[in-house]
């Protein structure tokens, strides 16, 4: 009896201990149904710059200058360089994640994405058909790209409806987008250059709407070995790093360097002043002879200063002024550039027409506008000055 009477206590036993404290099977544990949406939005945009340059000389500050011959100087240019910026192309990208966070099944409607202000709609690529049965733990992943009308700072919302395991909901999330940092630049920097000039230094800045400014500063070296007036003129070019876009600006510095050496006659004392009289001899003549062959003329250097230019003859025009300058530097008068240029010309076409070839018009204006050069020089209004007979 014993025995039996174990065996009966231990099979109680081991029942008693099979049932819950309240005698029922425990049950798996539910999650409801959840759902949840997360979303970005990455402003984009273009930002060109368009460029303007503008040169001024700094030193001397007026702008003009007196140099003695062969008198060094250092001239002093800044350039000023102007990125003014046009942004555009105005849009948002991004992700909205639609996660199942239960664990039974849900049932998606297509959701709504809205930019606000403006009540702008986005279209979600999210390569399902809706409505769309999300499983438990899973995930639904659509892009956007929404082009905007301006740059206004803007919010972006998106809402999707679900339902599932007797419950329904909608879920949303929201992002926030500022157009502050361009993702493409066009024309944002450039290169200056300045041949004539070698550059020293130069400072930039950018403000807050994204205006940059440049200064580069060069430095010239001029001197000249002749009297005369001198245009000096420097001319600066920029060059943007995306379009190649050029532009340029120039300044002009004035140098006078005085004529101090000699002074010129005019060509009606180098016609009375030769061997022939009647005047008394200027011995500068024998440096050329008068009867020496003027070039094509078929006559001697004081038959052509004596012929008269009859009919407005461009020929002895400019073959008299011509002699008369040539005199007056074998004389001793210092020249000036425009001088040197008018006799280097008159010189060429010498050598090549006669004084009865007939002209075109521009050659003959020509012609006479170099004669008018050279009696400038002669008269004393450029170069030395005109001597005292």
């Amino acid at each position: 009896m014993r025995y039996w009477y174990g065996i009966l206590l231990a099979v109680g036993l081991l029942a008693a201990c099979s049932q819950s404290p309240q005698g029922v099977n425990p049950q798996a544990v539910v999650v409801p149904a959840s759902v949840t949406v997360e979303k970005t939005a990455v402003p984009k945009f273009k930002r060109t710059y368009r460029w303007t340059i503008a040169k001024q000389v700094t030193d001397p500050a007026s702008g003009t200058l007196t140099l003695a011959t062969g008198q060094a100087y250092t001239l002093k240019y800044a350039v000023n360089l102007l990125g003014t910026p046009t942004d555009s192309d105005f849009r948002v990208e991004g992700r909205v994640t639609i996660r199942n966070t239960g664990s039974v099944p849900v049932e998606l409607q297509a959701p709504t994405d809205t930019i606000t202000p403006g009540g702008i709609g986005v279209t979600l690529n999210c390569g399902v058909t809706f409505p769309y049965t999300l499983s438990p733990g899973s995930s639904l992943v659509c892009d956007y790209s929404q082009a905007l009308p301006d740059g206004q700072s803007r919010t972006n919302s998106v809402a999707v409806s679900w339902s599932g395991g007797g419950q329904s909901g909608t879920a949303t999330a929201q992002a926030g987008f500022s157009f502050t940092n361009p993702t493409e630049v066009v024309d944002g920097s450039v290169t200056v250059s300045d041949p004539s000039a070698t550059l020293v230094s130069s400072i930039s800045g950018i403000d807050p709407q994204g205006v940059i400014s440049q200064t580069h500063f060069f430095e010239r070296t001029v001197s000249f070995d002749r009297c005369g007036e001198y245009r000096v003129e420097n001319t600066a070019t920029f060059t943007t790093n995306t379009t190649g876009t050029q532009g340029s600006a120039s300044a002009t510095v004035q140098v006078n360097v005085p004529c101090v050496g000699g002074c010129t006659l005019t060509q009606g004392y180098w016609k009375t002043h030769s061997r022939y009289g009647p005047a008394p001899y200027d011995d500068t003549w024998a440096q050329i002879g008068e009867d020496t062959p003027f070039y094509l003329s078929g006559k001697g250097y004081y038959q052509v200063l004596w012929t008269p230019p009859s009919g407005g003859n461009a020929y002895y025009i400019l073959a008299h002024q011509f002699i008369a300058a040539r005199l007056n530097i074998l004389n001793g008068a210092a020249t000036t550039p425009a001088v040197d240029a008018a006799l280097a010309w008159a010189h060429t076409f010498f050598q090549t027409y006669r004084p009865t070839d007939s002209l075109s018009k521009a050659l003959a204006n020509q012609a006479k506008g170099y004669a008018a050069t050279l009696d400038s020089y002669n008269n004393g209004y450029i170069g030395p000055g005109h001597c005292s007979e």
